[in-house]
């Protein structure tokens, strides 16, 4: 496992952003096939409100990358069919396709020689071991982007968020799907750690 020191924060206010390193391909060997060996998927996690969209826009700006979020796709795929009533289980079902697909999509774009930059919930690890496992199966390098902050701030910052709806905001999140989603995120554990490329990033 590679741990990266965290990275400073910029200012002490529940606003506050992580800003990441630059990823950068400096000592990508030359050659045929040579882009596409060198490419990885980065993948963000992290609980709600912990600042994954911010520190995933930036990520792929300073890499050149593609940001893929499973948000953004639900939104704009299945917003406008959204029941009134069983909505947890309605999205569930249609976020594990998301899911699905959008990995595909990023396998593609790694493949063609360029990073790839996912937000996809992984609140469960369940769900984490399965996608590193596809990911291994496949022969696709990732590195793996962790950021948490304290329940509180989390939650303050969703509030600001659902208000402004800056660049980052792709819904609304009611307090009580902040809570539920918070206490569906199980951090990850040493083991699970020791397993990965890691950066663990303070926000």
């Amino acid at each position: 496992m590679k741990r990266h020191d965290p990275l400073p924060e910029e200012e002490s206010s529940v606003s506050d952003r992580p800003c990441p390193q630059q990823v950068g391909r400096s000592h990508a060997p030359e050659g045929p096939g040579a882009a596409s060996a060198a490419a990885r998927l980065h993948l963000i996690l992290g609980p709600v409100g912990a600042g994954k969209s911010t520190y995933a826009l930036q990520l792929a700006r300073d890499a050149g990358a593609v940001r893929l979020s499973l948000d953004d796709w639900m939104v704009r795929l299945f917003r406008p069919d959204r029941p009134p009533t069983g909505v947890v289980e309605w999205y569930a079902e249609r976020a594990a396709r998301c899911v699905q697909q959008i990995a595909l999509v990023a396998r593609e774009i790694v493949a063609a020689g360029t990073d790839a930059v996912l937000e996809l919930g992984l609140l469960r690890r369940s769900e984490r071991e399965a996608f590193y496992a596809s990911l291994r199966d496949a022969g696709v390098g990732l590195t793996v982007h962790l950021l948490d902050a304290p329940r509180d701030v989390r939650r303050e910052r969703v509030l600001l968020r659902n208000q402004r709806r800056g660049v980052t905001f792709s819904m609304d999140v009611p307090l009580d799907v902040f809570e539920l989603a918070s206490d569906l995120w199980e951090p990850i554990e040493p083991d699970e750690q020791a397993a990965l490329d890691l950066r663990v990033v303070r926000s």
